[in-house]
């Protein structure tokens, strides 16, 4: 057996054996994957590389809403840095997401680790058929990078509109997860977090979605750790920063670098990409309806570099540069992701 999937054989097994506890992964040499390939390790103690993306599920060309998801890991092939963090929306549950973390070890220099909020999230008759009735959220994470710090993880429930009202939603993949880590690299504390909040547009005129009911249900979530350096998260928001009055006001809030009377003081690396342009904005779009409804954040001490949000075709080129073909008829998901280089 090769050391690297020995390795992660046996970080599996202490993420997803016998116990009520978080297991730790044990830190580990990155090996490479088995194919040739420029990308590195990112060792550079003055930022980690993050990625963001609603996952639907891994999708195949098979499925009833069908994709070809191995479109972005080849992506990441590309790039300087394999991720130190991904941030993963709809998994089926530990499972899927371990699949996930497998098939990124396989691919790219690194191993990898999850950590899900649901390891089997209850069903919800997606409209898109038995291949996405289950969903949750997960982080994904670089062993040789990150640490879990035992004791920080949290899950919660988020927000749904209802009759004019905000009330508690009850599907399982709304539930938030957070967890706390070790930057083995600097020794400092990262908080990382995975959202996805729910589709109902029925609360407050203000506030349909409940969105600003969320934000602030977030940031006190990714604040409850101590002496953290750095926090990130990401969210499939189901709601759009920008609406016919401009940006909403739940973006406002969360976005450091926009005047509001709340202000949680986050900030967004595409943002700072587009240094605020809106048609720049505009082409950053994360779903066909062409809204950002897709969001990277990171705790406004920090700075960013490098935000991009990765399209389809470069997914596609991908594919074929280390596959020889691809589907170009399908997508990595029916969400583009983001990345950036966060900077502490």
């Amino acid at each position: 057996m090769k050391l690297k999937v020995l390795v992660s054989v046996m970080v599996s097994l202490s993420l997803f054996g016998c116990g009520g506890g978080e297991a730790l992964a044990p830190a580990e040499s990155d090996v490479p994957g088995t194919a040739s390939q420029a990308v590195s390790v990112n060792d550079n103690p003055g930022f980690l590389m993050v990625y963001n993306v609603n996952y639907e599920n891994l999708p195949t060309a098979t499925e009833q809403c069908a994709g070809d998801w191995q479109d972005l890991i080849y992506y990441m092939k590309t790039q300087a840095y394999s991720p130190d963090v991904f941030i993963v929306h709809q998994m089926s549950g530990a499972g899927q997401a371990a699949t996930l973390a497998q098939f990124m070890d396989d691919n790219l220099p690194g191993l990898y680790a999850s950590i899900v909020a649901e390891a089997n999230p209850d069903a919800m008759n997606s409209p898109c058929g038995p291949a996405k009735d289950y969903q949750t959220n997960a982080i994904i994470y670089r062993t040789g990078r990150l640490q879990p710090i035992s004791g920080t993880k949290e899950t919660w429930q988020v927000y749904k509109g209802a009759n004019g009202s905000c009330v508690m939603n009850t599907q399982a993949r709304s539930i938030g997860v957070r967890m706390a880590f070790t930057d083995l690299v600097t020794g400092k504390k990262v908080v990382i977090g995975s959202a996805h909040w729910p589709t109902n547009q029925e609360g407050p005129a203000s506030d349909p979605g409940c969105a600003e009911k969320n934000i602030q249900l977030t940031d006190t979530k990714m604040r409850g750790v101590a002496g953290a350096n750095l926090m990130v998260w990401g969210v499939d928001a189901n709601e759009s920063d920008y609406g016919s009055n401009g940006y909403k006001d739940w973006y406002k809030r969360a976005n450091s670098q926009l005047a509001s009377t709340i202000n949680y003081n986050w900030n967004d690396p595409i943002y700072e990409a587009c240094s605020g342009g809106r048609s720049c904005l505009a082409d950053n779009w994360t779903v066909g309806s062409g809204a950002r409804i897709d969001f990277l954040f990171f705790n406004a001490a920090a700075t960013s570099s490098h935000g991009h949000t990765v399209t389809y075709n470069e997914g596609d080129a991908a594919d074929v540069q280390f596959t020889g073909s691809d589907r170009d008829d399908l997508n990595y998901s029916g969400h583009r992701a983001q990345s950036a280089r966060i900077r502490y």
